[in-house]
């Protein structure tokens, strides 16, 4: 089976290309199930799943190789999923194989396509994770000058070979590729530095607009069994409370260096206010099964607005009266006027110091954070704001780990000078970078006038007059 996200897609870059360089098969095509039927018995389906719901069949049926083309446009869990239905039973002589082909770059809606961050890890970086290093893996890194079917043209004008073309080293085919074809000179044109590194040069580093640009998996997560806590950390707690999105909790702890630790995570949907007080009951303990002394428990000040329709209580009323008498109650977490710019900040600053660590007991809150991008529409300043659907994860955990930390923690000040510096520095144009400027400096005095607050550091900290 070849695979891509929309019909249109699959039929201009596959079917219509099959049928141009093999005439011959074309009485074998069936319209009506989209497959090529082989005189042998063999079968070539065409898939297609523009949603996450239509890819229930694909995951029932049997097929000996499978290829998804443009995976990065498939979430983690579809590609997880579907390696099920990779298999053959008619044939023991077959080997199954799967082959993902995907390229650097942003979706239409100026995020990460769903399944990037997971192909980059597992294939590009080589770092699986868990059960994920039973699989074998391999990747191989293309470029278009790799492919002689966009200077086929101009080769034959030049009295170029096949075999000469390839056997030119890596840069000669490149510098060939830029400045003979047309495809190269116009992936060389791109004015987006981003676009023109990933589709051209292949680099598959930070994409444009990622916010938390500095976070490593091997630097700032740690293995669970390392953390070792002694009876006078202080632990405390964090949520973004949710029951149609997802609902996410976090544990923290700071060590005597002031190190803190986020080291156990809780996160779900359509959880009943007393099911996640249980829950969380049932998480607090230590390793000797005792309950944690549990300093703080932050909440997301949403649920503190919230009438249970059945109880007429509040949300936060009725996981405060489920919770073990030992633990906190919620708090609302700070809600004033440039606190989530100055979390963001400080989430920043504290992987750049390593003065925060995540275990990998929290994998949405791992999963999240290199996937958030920088609102470039409101304002650069703030992490654009991303609700769970369709293979998406979310910033539920993202926001539950801000909560935990800017309530906990006094983030240090940034002259505004250095922080307008910053954010202009991304972007390229001349003409672009000066807007953006006016922009951010409008913004500035707009927050002062509406909220009577003065930004003493930049984006970090905020003085009521």
């Amino acid at each position: 089976m070849i695979l891509r996200r929309t019909y249109p897609e699959l039929y201009k870059s596959h079917i219509v290309k099959l049928f141009e360089e093999y005439p011959e098969i074309r009485p074998w095509w069936r319209e009506q199930s989209k497959e090529v039927q082989f005189p042998n018995g063999s079968r070539l389906f065409f898939g297609s799943a523009e949603h996450e719901n239509d890819m229930g069949g694909f995951y029932s049926a049997e097929f000996a190789d499978i290829m998804v083309d443009e995976a990065q446009e498939f979430s983690q869990s579809e590609l997880e999923r579907l390696t099920g239905s990779n298999r053959c039973t008619s044939n023991p002589a077959i080997t199954p194989g799967m082959l993902y082909t995907f390229m650097p770059g942003m979706s239409e809606t100026g995020l990460p396509p769903k399944g990037l961050n997971y192909l980059k890890r597992v294939l590009v970086d080589n770092q699986q994770r868990g059960e994920e290093i039973n699989q074998r893996w391999g990747f191989v890194q293309a470029f278009a000058w790799d492919n002689i079917e966009w200077a086929r043209k101009e080769l034959a004008r030049d009295g170029v070979s096949e075999d000469e073309f390839y056997s030119w080293d890596h840069d000669r085919r490149r510098q060939y590729f830029v400045a003979r074809t047309e495809f190269g000179r116009v992936l060389a044109a791109l004015t987006n530095q981003f676009l023109r590194e990933a589709w051209l040069d292949g680099k598959w580093g930070i994409f444009q607009g990622q916010y938390f640009s500095n976070f490593d998996y091997e630097t700032h997560t740690v293995e669970p069994e390392t953390i070792k806590f002694q009876r006078w950390h202080k632990k405390w707690i964090s949520g973004d409370w949710g029951f149609d999105h997802p609902a996410c909790i976090l544990w923290h702890a700071e060590d005597e260096e002031g190190h803190i630790t986020t080291y156990r995570e809780l996160w779900g949907r359509e959880l009943g206010e007393e099911a996640l007080a249980q829950k969380i009951n049932e998480l607090s303990v230590d390793t000797e099964g005792k309950r944690e002394n549990i300093a703080h428990f932050w909440l997301s000040w949403d649920a503190f607005g919230k009438l249970n329709k059945t109880t007429k209580k509040s949300i936060t009323e009725m996981i405060g009266a489920a919770l073990d008498p030992k633990l906190p109650k919620p708090t609302p977490a700070d809600a004033s006027p440039g606190s989530r710019i100055s979390g963001w900040r400080l989430m920043y600053q504290m992987l750049d110091a390593r003065t925060w660590s995540i275990s990998r007991d929290c994998p949405k809150l791992i999963e999240c954070i290199p996937s958030l991008v920088r609102d470039m529409e409101r304002n650069s300043e703030d992490v654009l704001k991303v609700d769970h659907g369709e293979g998406t994860l979310g910033d539920d955990p993202a926001d539950a780990a801000r909560y935990g930390l800017q309530n906990m923690v006094r983030a240090p000040s940034i002259p505004w000078e250095v922080e307008l510096k910053e954010q202009v520095a991304l972007i390229d144009d001349p003409t672009a970078r000066a807007i953006q400027t006016q922009r951010l400096q409008a913004r500035r005095d707009e927050l002062i006038r509406r909220d009577g607050v003065t930004p003493t550091g930049g984006r970090l900290r905020w003085q009521r007059h």
